[in-house]
């Protein structure tokens, strides 16, 4: 090496053909490391570097050569010279010997080892700096004309490529920047995301699928048909592959997975097409909100009290009963009922408020408790209930009432050590076929119970409006 330097930087002949030999070999497909090394042995250089700036404005340093070089010596180094450099205008710097000196520290092999050298900026075509190109050599330079002859040339040769490599690799760096972006948002996105071939094979599931299935990628692939661990059913699983393999959705749609615990979800789903012609599957799990609706729902309809509808549900209800009624154009049995607890002041009063609530939810717990699973409960005032038998006529409302006094008088209330037992009043309207009118029904069961209490309470009276 140290001969095929002497020849180089101190014969010209040597110069042009050396020149002439590493020409062809530097080309922009090169990686800056590659090509400092074909300068090294072609030139017999014994280190070679490049100093930089990227867009961040960190200095981006490679090496190459026999002596080892650190990032922080070259900024030393650098500082040191252009701080000497400041007030004049240059290009290239040139040393015959001892640039190890300045490179390095004492304790550092290089500080001996490394002699003549040249410090060159590099320059775009728009003539903006970018950063700098040392060259390194273990002999003293003899022949300075000729390395200022290598270096013009070189330089014109190298500042082109050495731009467009930076060009090149700033835009790697930016694409593994972007791509690590996008698969930590694949991966930590709070979104479903999955992918599966043609083939049923699972080929994308991010950490939030895994989350939320309990699946992952790799269990889901041991099994021949994938699908089937989320939709049981045959039916429904062929609808769910026709809208996962086909066209792009265009608007979100609810299906109703199962988790690997076997717990359904809600899910709203929705196919993104993406370049390569698959389709990426994302979706939002929306079971918890979904739940949280449909209590917020059910509270909508009940009374916090009882547990029962309350005036707004009870009458829906009924409303819709009668329009069913009407549609279908047949006669049944229907009969409504209108409660109220009698003296329920007098509870209130001798008892206390607590104890008239606890009396409230007790004759709505014996009341439900005997009632069929088709019928309707709600509160409608104070201490006045309204009841919706289908399939039940005036007499099997008139038994219902009967079990409902044994039931409170089996089952009392128990306020501390002592018992009370409630009573009630009730009217029965029977629905016929073609009644549509709620108010109407409503305004005779309340006739009805105001006849039960004005003669006595304690009784259930019939409506005699339709018999």
């Amino acid at each position: 090496m140290n001969d095929r330097c002497r020849e180089v930087v101190n014969d010209s002949m040597q110069a042009l053909h050396a020149l002439a030999k590493l020409m062809p070999l530097l080309t922009s497909q090169c990686a800056l490391s590659e090509m400092l090394e074909t300068i090294n042995r072609t030139l017999g250089s014994t280190l070679a570097w490049i100093s930089m700036d990227d867009e961040a404005g960190m200095q981006r340093v490679i090496c190459a050569g026999e002596v080892t070089c650190h990032s922080f010596e070259i900024t030393h180094f650098l500082a040191s010279t252009l701080l000497q450099r400041q007030h004049r205008s240059w290009r290239s710097i040139y040393w015959k010997e001892n640039v190890g000196n300045v490179l390095f520290t004492p304790s550092h092999p290089g500080y001996q080892q490394l002699h003549g050298g040249v410090l060159c900026k590099l320059s775009g075509r728009e003539g903006s700096d970018y950063g700098y190109f040392f060259l390194g050599f273990s002999q003293r330079l003899l022949s300075m004309p000729i390395l200022k002859h290598v270096m013009v040339v070189l330089m014109e040769k190298l500042s082109d490529y050495f731009a467009e490599i930076v060009v090149r690799e700033r835009a790697a760096i930016e694409m593994q920047r972007v791509v690590t972006q996008y698969k930590i948002l694949f991966e930590r996105a709070p979104v479903l995301m999955s992918s599966f071939d043609r083939r049923n094979r699972c080929v994308l599931w991010n950490a939030e699928c895994e989350k939320v299935f309990g699946w992952r990628m790799a269990e889901i692939n041991t099994h021949a048909d994938p699908l089937a661990l989320f939709c049981p059913d045959h039916e429904e699983r062929r609808r769910v592959r026709g809208s996962l393999n086909a066209l792009p959705l265009n608007d979100m749609y609810e299906w109703h997975p199962r988790r690997k615990d076997g717990a359904t979800l809600t899910i709203l789903w929705s196919n993104v097409p993406l370049p390569d012609g698959s389709i990426l599957n994302i979706g939002l799990d929306i079971t918890e909100r979904k739940k949280a609706e449909q209590l917020l729902a059910q509270r909508a309809m009940t009374d916090d009290l009882t547990g029962c509808l309350n005036r707004s549900a009870i009458l829906q209800r009924l409303t819709v009963a009668l329009e069913s009624e009407r549609r279908q154009e047949w006669d049944h049995p229907y009969s409504v009922l209108m409660f109220d607890l009698d003296y329920f002041k007098q509870i209130n009063d001798g008892w206390g408020h607590q104890v008239g609530d606890r009396a409230l939810v007790h004759f709505c717990d014996c009341l439900r408790a005997i009632s069929p699973a088709s019928s309707a409960l709600g509160r409608v005032g104070g201490e006045e209930f309204l009841l919706l038998l289908p399939g039940a006529n005036s007499a099997a409302a008139l038994t219902l009432c009967t079990a409902l006094r044994k039931a409170l008088r089996t089952s009392p209330l128990k306020v501390g050590d002592k018992s009370l037992i409630l009573a009630f009043s009730a009217g029965v309207v029977d629905v016929r076929c073609g009644q549509r009118d709620a108010s109407l029904l409503l305004t005779q069961a309340d006739r009805a119970l105001y006849d039960a209490k004005r003669t006595g309470r304690g009784k259930t009276v019939v409506s005699v409006d339709y018999l």
